[in-house]
């Protein structure tokens, strides 16, 4: 049998016959993370509890459609609830599994697939994602499934088809040979996409069932798997209803109160890890730590549950960032990320101090690139406004910037282009010191931060911002050649159309569709420059610094607000404020604000900006470790997460 049922899941789902299916193995729609293109489709529901009381229903069916010793293969990936300030990982996968087995499944394992080619990400405030989960369920204890190494590393499978989500066929075919099958087995996928499942079970002599919605897949299949019977399934309506959360066990409260800036806890089992998570949300734990403090807790010993209380510590203050996966020898345990869900501070994390060195980077080429006719895309103001380089003014040794010229709607300017192995220690290059000892300062914009040093309150007066020599002689460069500018005239030169653009099979998908996938940005997008703010700053750091240039001149927020043209009335109260409703003024508002508290390096800074090269290129200081750990020891780990806010 080679069947393909072109309907919704649950209605395909009725015409099976019961107690008729051996292995089914499927991706269903993530949440909020594809859009298929037609109505009433999964994972475009309102909320998470809605997207997985739905699967529980079409799951629930699907458990009579199974053989009593059937074993049932499900990867669902995360997602980030996008939050006012920092953005929440939902566990979305443990959570639909836990409400599986409330539901009558029985969960025999949970196989971790890491993805060593995994999508690489530019997120600077948590680790990469590397992997995901890999629930295997059946019925009862009586079951096919034979068992497995807890971690698979496979690689993601490159396809010419616009579907980026993909099973892996040598993933497919890893989980099959963990059921043992014998002759008139039949395996389902009914969540089918392009087809994957049905491929792999075909090269196998297994029978299959599929089930696909999407008109655009079945496509894809009618291609690609031969003698492919396609029947068409009317729809059938049914009820479902959101999941409740679960509530958090109560237990005794342990609270770790080692470090004001963050704790590293890894515990041996279900009861402490619970223990130490109660711990968390009381008062006197919350007074000791600073407000920007991180937190890691792992449990090596690990419950279903233990994998779905961090979601739900949102309720109780706290955002969940990453679920590290740790190898061990016979399993694998999990460390979780969390930080105070606070909207005035960002949290600590110095990913710099655990990148991890690429095998391989060459950036020679950067001095021989012909930049003219690139696009230029203007982030620093208040508008986006696009332009297009005309000239090379200068290149340096190869290792520095160079200056280019650049045409706008309203003229041409000389804009300094940074090297993509230097950008990140330039924009990073913006230091501080303390105002009594002259030490280093590592800034957050805490009220109550004290010199390492000295041990003084760093804010009673204001720390001293320190630029990078090099920026200074790089600017008075690009100052001498703005009198070249004149030189250039208003040549014409349309922007340079990468040709690859048009064999890209992302060409037409809406972006949201793209996932990370750096391909799909490099062909789409192509390479360009966006001028922008010189230095990386965090604005609760310069509101604080602002407020104090204020207070040394006598003047209040209000003060500050009738020196600036009317314009301004609504903007300035944000430049003061120290949350995640403030902003930082842009470089073209703080020339006024220089006339109104006076000349000050900081200030100065601010207003610096500089063409960063947009590109998919390697990070020059090394790539993001991800959340897949192996090869460290407990004592190694705590070392390891330590550094993250050391």
């Amino acid at each position: 049998m080679r069947l393909l049922l072109h309907g919704d899941v649950y209605s395909s789902l009725n015409e099976l016959e019961d107690c008729s299916i051996s292995v089914a193995i499927t991706s269903p729609p993530y949440w909020k993370q594809r859009d298929y293109g037609f109505d009433e489709q999964i994972g475009q529901e309102s909320t998470p509890e809605e997207y997985m009381g739905r699967l529980v229903r079409i799951f629930n069916l699907l458990r009579r459609k199974l053989r009593e010793d059937g074993v049932f293969f499900l990867n669902v990936g995360d997602k980030y609830l996008q939050r006012y300030g920092k953005s929440h990982l939902l566990q979305i996968p443990y959570r639909l599994a836990y409400h599986m087995v409330e539901d009558g499944w029985v969960l025999e394992d949970v196989i971790i697939w890491y993805k060593p080619n995994h999508m690489p990400s530019p997120v600077r405030d948590r680790f990469t994602n590397t992997y995901e989960p890999i629930f295997v369920f059946s019925k009862g204890e009586r079951n096919i499934y034979m068992g497995g190494a807890p971690i698979i590393k496979i690689r993601l499978q490159r396809t010419p088809w616009k579907h980026t989500a993909v099973f892996p066929e040598r993933l497919v075919e890893s989980l099959l040979r963990r059921v043992r099958l014998t002759g008139g087995d039949l395996v389902l996928d009914p969540f089918a996409g392009t087809g994957t499942v049905g491929a792999v079970a075909g090269r196998m002599n297994l029978d299959f069932v599929l089930i696909e919605r999407c008109d655009d897949f079945v496509r894809i299949m009618r291609e690609r798997i031969p003698f492919l019977d396609v029947r068409e399934v009317s729809t059938l309506t049914y009820r479902w209803e959101p999941v409740r959360n679960p509530d958090i066990p109560r237990r005794d409260p342990d609270e770790i109160l080692s470090d004001r800036r963050g704790e590293v806890v890894i515990v041996e089992n279900s009861s402490r890890f619970l223990s130490v998570l109660a711990g968390m949300i009381t008062e006197n734990f919350r007074r000791f730590h600073r407000e920007d403090a991180l937190y890691f807790v792992g449990v090596m010993n690990w419950s279903l549950m233990d994998l779905c209380v961090p979601a739900l510590m949102i309720e109780r203050g706290y955002v969940l960032r990453n679920m590290v996966v740790v190898s061990r020898g016979d399993g694998w345990f999990p460390v979780f990320m969390m930080a105070r869900d606070s909207t005035r501070v960002a949290y600590r994390f110095n990913l710099d101090r655990v990148r991890v060195r690429h095998r391989s980077q060459c950036s020679s080429s950067w001095f021989d690139l012909n930049f003219v006719g690139m696009t230029v895309r203007d982030i620093s103001g208040k508008r986006t406004r696009r332009g297009v380089v005309v000239r090379v003014l200068e290149r340096y040794d190869d290792g520095f910037p160079m200056v280019l010229a650049v045409r706008w709607n309203d003229g041409i300017s000389a804009e300094l282009a940074l090297h993509p192995e230097m950008d990140e220690e330039i924009r990073e290059g913006l230091k501080f010191r303390c105002p009594r000892c002259s030490c280093f300062l590592d800034l957050t914009g805490d009220p109550e931060e004290r010199c390492p040093s000295c041990g003084r309150r760093v804010w009673e007066g204001l720390p001293v911002p320190e630029e990078p020599k090099i920026v200074e002689k790089l600017y008075r460069k690009v100052v001498q050649l703005s009198d070249r500018v004149d030189q250039v005239g208003s040549c014409g030169c349309p922007p340079r159309i990468d040709k690859r653009e048009s064999r890209s099979k992302f060409i037409g998908m809406r972006r949201e569709n793209w996932g990370a996938s750096p391909g799909a940005r490099k062909q789409v997008l192509g390479e360009y420059f966006t001028k922008m703010r010189l230095y990386r700053i965090e604005q609760p750091l310069v509101a604080r610094y602002l407020n104090g240039l204020r207070r040394r001149r006598g003047m209040s927020v209000k003060d500050v607000e009738r020196a600036l043209p009317e314009g301004y009335r609504y903007t300035v109260g944000h430049w003061f404020r120290r949350d995640f409703g403030g902003s930082t003024p842009i470089p073209q508002d703080v020339g006024l604000l220089r006339n109104v508290l006076g000349d000050d390096t900081l200030l100065r800074a601010l207003e610096r900006t500089a063409l960063k090269f947009q590109t998919v290129k390697p990070h020059a200081r090394g790539k993001n470790p991800g959340d897949f750990i192996e090869g460290m020891n407990p004592d190694e780990l705590v070392s390891f997460f330590r550094k993250l806010f050391l």
